[in-house]
This record gives structure tokens, sequence and C-alpha cells, in this order.
């Protein structure tokens, strides 16, 4: 029952900021009646019968929430749906969709980090447009799926269950509804206006990983005669997983079609839509595919010849990550943060000691959790990196350009991340070589961290927003930044304490040195 959680935090978190709460009083009816059938189900079961009557009033009630803020033309395809249909087409999706995040909260993880990537889509669209409600509400889901996902994600200790399913895909829905029409082109200026228009295109191409996953159940169930409102294992999660792919690798592969699909809805509202729609028709066939396409990968011959070109691989490759690349690399980045913090940290900022806040209580926090191997405390790192960045990442310093040959220009940012890129890559591939690690680098919150974070570092590039290419930069750069952090632990332990506490120091320091 972690929808307790979700519910609770969520609209706490949203109407703390937002007001007027009377206006909101249907989506918030029908959030409440979501969640409590969801929380009925999870302890004592309920009829699909009751189950699709209380979805159909919520679902009501959430037309009638778009109604009261002039959400009235519903576009398909560019065509405005005739009056009557509009509204029967809109009930059945968003009843779908419901259904749809239920069915597929099959493994741990996977739909709250889906719900992550959209909400955070969500976010970045509703960024500076005149309808507050949708940042506030996207913001508090994405802090509260984030905090979920340390507990949620493989191995998890606490699950979902229909009510944080069903509640996830009530505001998933409505968000995503609400803001299909406020980035669009017109065919006149080419440049964003605001339009209280539904796009349904833009509806399901953003959230086609659900749907489609749905459709494709639905119609095998009832080919095969069997009641399309029961569980099965028929999914593509459950296909996939049954192939030995490992859990988590399973989540990344789908939050990854998940971050495709959202980028592609982008396209289409704020670029190209016949391009937009030809590239979807192209995913939606890797995606309905994508079970046979991984069985003609790791099939048994395929993956002898992988196993054979992998041992070709010369030892000194390993040898030289290990003594060389890695130790520069280390070196490199020891003298690149000396030098932003001697150089670009920008004096009389006294909103950053607000920074302290949040590093004191985490240091001390961390001295009771590090020596357990415990896996927020090294999350604490990436927060501190972040910090880092944030205070000397916007000065200038990384974008200045230089000449490189063949290349023609360069800036120090794409050099950094094309480095680190480069190292993680390889660690990636011969870890078991480099480090005798045989399990999983990454677990399952740092691999929806890291598909969040290139999202945005995408989406960044779609949407025209004011230094939004440096925000996404700078997540971009402290997540890899904290992936070479474990990539010398794990290789060389002996270092983790001083490099743990190093990422506090530089924190301090330039919070500190910005005050003044």
């Amino acid at each position: 029952m972690g929808g307790i959680i979700i519910f609770a935090v969520v609209l706490i978190i949203t109407f703390a900021f937002y007001k007027d709460i009377y206006s909101k009083k249907f989506f918030l009816s029908g959030a409440v009646l979501v969640f409590v059938l969801g929380l009925l189900d999870d302890f004592k079961g309920v009829k699909w019968q009751i189950k699709f009557l209380v979805q159909s009033i919520a679902a009501a009630l959430l037309i009638l929430s778009l109604q009261v803020h002039h959400f009235t033309d519903i576009r398909f395809l560019g065509f405005i749906l005739p009056q009557g249909i509009n509204y029967i087409v809109l009930f059945i999706l968003i009843v779908g969709l419901l259904n749809a995040f239920n069915l597929m909260d099959g493994l741990d993880g996977l739909v709250a980090g889906f719900s992550l990537i959209i909400a955070t889509m969500c976010f970045l669209l509703s960024i500076g447009k005149p309808f507050v409600f949708l940042p506030y509400l996207s913001a508090a889901i994405i802090g509260t799926t984030l905090g979920f996902l340390k507990f949620n994600a493989n191995p998890a200790r606490i699950f979902l269950g229909d009510s944080g399913s069903f509640i996830l895909g009530y505001f998933i829905t409505a968000l995503v509804l609400a803001i299909s029409g406020e980035a669009s082109l017109t065919e006149f200026n080419q440049t964003q206006v605001l339009s209280n228009n539904i796009s349904l295109t833009f509806v399901i191409i953003a959230l086609a990983v659900p749907i489609i996953d749905t459709l494709r159940v639905l119609m095998i169930r009832l080919k095969e005669r069997r009641n399309p409102f029961l569980p099965d294992s028929s999914h593509l999660h459950h296909l996939l997983y049954s192939k030995n792919i490992r859990h988590k690798t399973v989540v990344m592969m789908i939050h990854i079609f998940s971050m495709m699909f959202a980028l592609l809805s982008l396209f289409y509202a704020l670029d190209s839509k016949t391009t937009a729609l030809f590239i979807f028709v192209i995913f939606v066939i890797v995606f309905l595919f994508i079970d046979k396409i991984l069985s003609f990968v790791i099939r048994k011959e395929n993956l002898l010849t992988y196993g054979r070109l992998y041992k070709k691989v010369p030892n000194i490759l390993p040898i030289t990550y290990k003594n060389a690349l890695l130790p520069v690399v280390t070196l490199f980045l020891i003298c690149m943060i000396i030098v932003l913090i001697i150089n670009e940290i920008p004096g009389g900022r006294h909103i950053f000691a607000y920074f302290f806040i949040i590093i004191i209580p985490s240091l001390i926090y961390s001295g009771t959790r590090l020596r357990k191997k415990h896996y927020y405390a090294e999350l604490l790192v990436l927060m501190n990196l972040i910090v880092f960045f944030m205070i000397t990442g916007f000065t200038g310093f990384f974008y200045k350009l230089y000449p490189v040959p063949i290349l023609n220009q360069l800036n120090i940012n794409q050099i950094f991340i094309g480095i680190m890129s480069f190292m993680i890559i390889v660690f990636v591939l011969f870890k078991e070589r480099i480090a005798n690690i045989r399990q999983q680098f990454l677990n399952g919150t740092d691999l929806t961290v890291a598909v969040m974070i290139m999202f945005v570092y995408l989406a960044a590039q779609f949407i025209n927003l004011p230094e939004s290419y440096r925000i996404s930069d700078t997540l971009l750069r402290s997540f890899l930044v904290f992936l070479i952090y474990k990539i010398i632990v794990a290789v060389l332990p002996k270092y983790h304490l001083p490099l743990y506490y190093f990422s506090f120091f530089i924190a301090v320091i330039a919070i500190a040195k910005s005050l003044f």
C-alpha cells in the first residue's frame, strides 16, 4: 500500500503552494475516489465491475475539472473531434490509462520510474505557463517518486499496490491531458502558443508504453477467449523477464522506451508533427517486437559470438584502464575542481547559504550509515556534486570554445562529457576484468535516475527555456562524476572514505566562498 505515501505527499506538497483548493474540487474528488478504490483492492480485493464503475465516476470528474479550466476542444491528428464523441473518446482513454498503469505495475520500480519520467516532461513544458497548478503538481510527483524509488527500486522493500498504481495513473493522466495543448506550433509564425486544446495524439505518444502494451495484452486475451480484466503474465515486462534478463535491466529497458516516446511527444508538439508520427510508427513496431528481437540477440550462438569477441580483447586494455586511464582522469577531475573553486565561484550569492540546511544534516547522517554500506549515504555524494556544479557551472567556464582539429571548435563541457562517458562505458563492458565485479554495477535507483537525467538533457534541446540547457548540463555532469566516483571506489576501495568526505568538503567550500 505504498499508494498511501504517494497520495498523501503529492497532495500535501502541491496544495502547500497552490492555495485555491476549491477550484480543484472535481480533480480532488476523482483522486480520492481512485485512491480509496485502490486501497480497498489492496485490503480485500474488488470485483472488476465495481472497479469499472468507480473509475468511470473518477474519469467523469476529471473531465469536469478540465471543462472548468476551459479545455473544450479535443483534437486528434490535428482534427477537432465532434461534440459528444469527443468526451466519449476522452472518457475511454482515461479509464483505459487508469487500468494500464495498474497492469504495468509488475516489476519493482517500473510504474514509479515511468511516472517520474512523464512528470519531468510535464514540469519542463509547464514552466512559465499561466496554468501554475501543473508545475506544482508535476514537481510534487517528481520529488515523491524519487524518494519512493529509493525503497521501491529492485530489490524493493515497499510496493505501490493498487492504491499506488491507480493514483499515479490518475495524476499522470491528468497532467498529460492538461499539458498536451500548452505547447504547439502555429502554421504562421512557428512559435509556442498557449492553447486549452487537448491533443490526444500528444497524449498517446507520451503514454505509448502502457497504452500499447495494454492493447496488445487485451488482443491476446480476447483471441484466446480469456477474461480481458483478469491479470496474467503476458505483459511485455513479464516476457522480457522470462528470458533471464535481469530485473533491473528489464526495468531500465522499458524506461528507455518511455523516455524515447516522451521525447518524441515533445518533438511532435514543438517541431514536425508529420515526421514525429512517422518515427512513432517505427518505435511502436520495435516496441511490439522487442521480445523477439531480444530472443534473437540472446540466442546461444549469438552469446557465444559475443563471448569470443569479449575474450579476444587483450588484457592490456583493462590493465591500462586501471593503472593509467583511471588515475589520469581522477587527477584531471581534482585539478578541474581546484580551478573551479579558485576562479569560478561568484561572490555575494547569499541564497546558496540554504544549501547548508541540506549539507550539515547529511554529513551527520552519513557518519552513521556509510560504514554499513547504506545506499542512501552514497547518494549524498551525487547531491554534493549537484550543489558544487550548480554554484560553479553557470559562469561560462564549461562553455568557452577551443579549436580542435577536424571537429573545428568544442567547449570544455562537450570534451568533459565525452571523456567521462568513455570511461564509464569501458568500465561497464569490462568490469569483471578491471575490478573483478560480477554483479550489476548500477542498482535500480541508479538506472532510473540515469534515464531521468538523460531525458532532461535531451528534452532541453527541444524546449526553449532560458538556461534550461545549463541546468540539464549540470545534472548530467554531476551524475557522470558520481559514476566515476563509484568506479574508483569499486577499483580502489581504500580511497572510499577520503573521496566520500571530499565531496562534502568541496560542496561546503563552494557554498562558503559564494557567500563572500
